[in-house]
């Protein structure tokens, strides 16, 4: 059975609206699978992953339309926030607090549904600390970790550590036994696997 117990990798950014998706669908997807989830939050820095917005419109101008089309589809709602990126260091950071508290995917939903739900700046830290409480945490301990010059250090080193572990170009990304699904529109191939091998350790 170990195979069978085998985690999934999730790789996200809260700067990817794609990823919020995939979080979203998270639980009835997988959920049900008995898998262990690795929730690993990335972001891209301009060493690693150089990629200006401001320099792609007709890419972003894609992006609106195509997300508009799948939250329908999915029953969500959709408020993109301002243009720019802000301090990604700082919600990562925080991520990676709440995650030693052991709220990972409570608080990974809150952060999305700020920036995506409501359209907030996940650069500020009334935002992140509002997020913190509708996960049920502290916003005083989440900020802190938010502010954390490790966690920071860490948050910022953790593209360059998942393309070297998993070949990982972009988010949403999952990998499980050694394969490799990009795009939250390829969590059913991914469901599928989880299947035949739990199916395969149980005869």
């Amino acid at each position: 059975m170990a195979d069978a117990r085998q985690s999934i990798r999730f790789y996200f950014s809260f700067r990817s609206p794609y990823a919020w998706l995939a979080a979203e669908k998270l639980e009835s997807e997988l959920g049900h699978l008995g898998a262990p989830i690795e929730y690993c939050a990335i972001y891209p820095t301009p060493e690693v992953f150089p990629n200006d917005p401001a320099a792609m419109p007709d890419k972003i101008a894609y992006t609106v339309q195509d997300i508009a089309r799948l939250t329908r589809e999915l029953g969500l709602s959709v408020r993109f926030p301002p243009p720019g990126d802000p301090d990604w260091a700082l919600s990562h950071a925080a991520f990676l607090g709440a995650q030693r508290l052991g709220a990972e995917h409570r608080f990974m939903l809150a952060m999305f549904r700020k920036r995506f739900g409501e359209g907030l700046d996940l650069g500020e830290d009334g935002v992140i600390a509002d997020a913190a409480y509708d996960a049920g945490l502290d916003r005083e301990a989440i900020l802190a970790a938010a502010h954390a010059p490790g966690l920071r250090a860490q948050a910022a080193d953790a593209w360059r550590l998942a393309a070297e572990r998993d070949h990982i170009f972009g988010v949403p990304s999952f990998v499980y036994a050694g394969k490799l699904y990009w795009g939250q529109d390829r969590m059913h191939f991914l469901r599928s696997a989880v299947g035949r091998k739990i199916g395969a350790a149980s005869q």
